[in-house]
Formats: structure tokens, sequence, C-alpha cells
């Protein structure tokens, strides 16, 4: 039960060792090759510490070493899998991502007046995420201006229109 216990030790300071260098040790140790968090740090570190404590609680209630084992296997796949999971859906938070195109529609600030077929630059803010950008317009539009995103012209600029009154759009 003692090598149990201490497995389940090495597993939890393998876990406050990852929380303070988990990414610098996962690319010292190439752990991330597969491009996959089940060869992790955290994944291993989870396995390890749940595998010594559920195998010394295995050996507790049965009084077999291969059962113990065997359990302590199920618990660390189940606590691996646990932390693999938590991984990628703190990496994978979709709100995050910022898309081009998810402008299109959206309210803008003039920040640098835009003249008449030439760029100026706006503020916008989508999804929690303010950027800047260079603007154009058929027509001049003053600084500090409201307008919507009606288009984008390349990655760095958007086309855009007043807010305002529609009808002073005259091309």
């Amino acid at each position: 039960m003692t090598t149990f216990f201490i497995i389940g030790g090495v597993g939890v300071a393998l876990v406050l060792v990852t929380l303070v260098v988990g990414d610098l040790l996962d690319g010292v140790l190439h752990l991330d090759a597969l491009d996959s968090d089940l060869f992790s740090i955290s994944s291993l570190a989870a396995f390890i510490g749940a595998f010594g404590f559920g195998g010394a609680l295995g050996l507790a209630l049965l009084d077999n070493m291969v059962l113990a084992v065997i359990v302590g296997a199920i618990i660390g796949a189940l606590a691996a899998w646990t932390a693999v999971w938590a991984t990628r859906k703190l990496k994978s938070d979709d709100g995050a991502s910022f898309k081009s195109d998810s402008m299109i529609g959206h309210p803008a600030r003039v920040i640098t007046a835009i003249p008449a077929d030439g760029y100026g630059e706006i503020r916008i803010n989508v999804g929690g995420h303010v950027r800047k950008y260079s603007a154009r317009s058929p027509i001049a539009i003053d600084a500090g201006d409201e307008v919507w995103v009606s288009a984008v012209v390349s990655p760095t600029a958007v086309e855009v229109t007043p807010t305002s009154d529609p009808r002073e759009l005259t091309l």
C-alpha cells in the first residue's frame, strides 16, 4: 500500500509542477509531438496520481494486488481522460476566436476621418474584441461618427456605411 501512496504523491507533485511550468515541460519533453493532449504533463500527472491513490483504495478494499492494480489503472485512465477533456475545453474557447467576416453588420466608431473614396480608421468591438481597421466609404465621414461595417475589403480594411442618415449615401 505504501508503494501506491508514493505513486499517488508523485502524481500530486507532478500536478503542482504542471500548474507552475506545465507548458514549458510539455515543450522540453516533446510530449506534444502527437498534437494531442493525451500525453501532456497534466494528463500523465492525473493518471499517475489517480493510479496511486486508486490502487491504494483497491488494495484496502479487495486485499488483492492484481485487482488493486486494475482498479488503479481504471481510475487513472478516467482521471487522465478528464484532464484531456478539460484541457481541450479550455483551449477551444469558441468565443475567443475573431473572424473578420463576423464584423459585417456591426456598428463601429470612426477614429480618423474617412474622405470620400479614401481611407480612414474605425474602432470596432465584436465579441469582446476591440480592433482598429482601415476603413473606406463612398462618402466622407467625420471622426466620431458611428458607422456600420458593410464589407470586408482585406484583412486590415473594411468598407463602412454611416448609420446616421442612409439618404445621404448618393453615389
